[in-house]
Order: structure tokens, then sequence, then C-alpha cells
């Protein structure tokens, strides 16, 4: 039998949208490679990769949403 370990972890709202950046970032990137390698085990190592992060994004998303509200996936660098 595996034991997963656990990382629990507190973030304050700035943190959070980083993260929540970086990983929305790497989704794109991972995709991206998915849908242009020509070379067939980059692409599956990419598209495993992504479906894994893109299950990490949602969780994290939510629980984001939940305490900092819909603004924290707000990217942009507009000004206010």
């Amino acid at each position: 039998m595996t034991y997963i370990k656990e990382l629990t972890i507190s973030l304050c709202d700035w943190e959070t949208r980083i993260i929540l950046e970086s990983v929305s970032r790497e989704a794109s990137r991972l995709k991206s490679i998915c849908e242009h390698s020509e070379d067939e085990d980059e692409a599956a190592d990419a598209g495993n990769d992504y479906l894994e992060l893109i299950g990490l994004k949602e969780r994290l998303e939510n629980h984001a949403i939940e305490l900092f509200g819909q603004q924290i996936t707000d990217f942009s660098r507009d000004a206010l």
C-alpha cells in the first residue's frame, strides 16, 4: 500500500493569485506541447501532466474563489 503525503499551507490573496496564474500558464504550455509535438512520447507525457495539473488548478481555484472571491482568477495587468 502506498502512503500519499500531503502538504498543507496558508496563502494570502496575492500569493494565491501568483500560484494560480503560474499553474494556468504551465497548463497552457503543456497543452501546446501535447497538441504540436511531433514526438509521440513527449506529447503523451505533456498530455498526462496537463490532465493532472488541470485537476490541481480546479481544486485551488475552487478554494480560492470561495475565500477571496471571483477576482482572484483575474490575471490582467490593466490599471484599476
